[in-house]
Formats: C-alpha cells, sequence, structure tokens
C-alpha cells in the first residue's frame, strides 16, 4: 500500500469511494471547493492506494492551532486491514511537523464504527461539546 497526496485527478475516483463507504457529502464536496482546498494545505490530503486503485482517502486541516480529521474513508472491501489507521499514523505526522498540539475529528454520533476506531487510536469524546455550523450563501 502507498499513502500518497491527492491530486485532482483522483478526485472522481475520491467521490465514488466516499459515497461506497457511506459518507455523507456536503457542500464543499464539490470539484471547485476541492480545488480551493488544496491551495491551503495539499500535503493533507492523503489517499491510499494499492495496485492503482485508491482504497482509502482522509482529508486533513491546520488552522494554525489545531489539526483537523475530515472524511476519513476505506472501501468497504477494504476495511479491517489497517488502512485508516496507516493514514490517520501519516496525517497525524505531517501535522505534527506543522505545530499541532491537538487534533480533532468530527463524527456523527450514529457512526459507531468511527467512534469506536477513534476511541481505540486514544481520541476522546467531547460530550460536553456541541458543533454548530452555518450554510452561507455565495
Amino acid at each position: 500500500m502507498l499513502i500518497r497526496e491527492f491530486e485532482i485527478e483522483d478526485y472522481s475516483r475520491v467521490i465514488t469511494l466516499w459515497k461506497n463507504a457511506g459518507l455523507v457529502l456536503r457542500p464543499g464536496d464539490e470539484l471547485e471547493d476541492i480545488k480551493a482546498k488544496l491551495q491551503r494545505d495539499p500535503d493533507l490530503f492523503l489517499v491510499a492506494e494499492e495496485e492503482d486503485a485508491i482504497v482509502g482517502v482522509v482529508m486533513g486541516a491546520w488552522d494554525g492551532r489545531r489539526g483537523w480529521i475530515n472524511h476519513l474513508a476505506v472501501e468497504p472491501a477494504h476495511q479491517r486491514r489497517g488502512i485508516a489507521s496507516a493514514m490517520i499514523d501519516e496525517l497525524e505526522r505531517r501535522l505534527s511537523e506543522k505545530g499541532a498540539k491537538m487534533v480533532n475529528a468530527q463524527v456523527y454520533q450514529w457512526n459507531t464504527k468511527s467512534l469506536d476506531f477513534f476511541k481505540a487510536r486514544g481520541y476522546e469524546i467531547h460530550s460536553d461539546r456541541i458543533m454548530i455550523g452555518k450554510h452561507l450563501k455565495n
């Protein structure tokens, strides 16, 4: 398995992987939005590749204080083989090099598989915090 940085040519394969893995795609996942993300921190958007097939993806972000994990997914047929762990290890290493002292991930409450994965890796659920958001009209 090779972990490498996402390239814009990967977009359609990554969207398909996200859908296959059950991710909820939102505004911001469109091609133009992904291109804008690549202008900020392309080194944190990673794919896992096996035999020229993308089998995993994680979109990391760095806000100058903390690291963020978004859209971690592995093709269902390739799950439970250490792909997600390897991608998170690499993302955490890269965030640490940037100076991050903490990394956060947002996980839907119903996504127990992801919650269990992150808990097993030492992430804590912060039940005293509520994520809030707002869609901006462009």
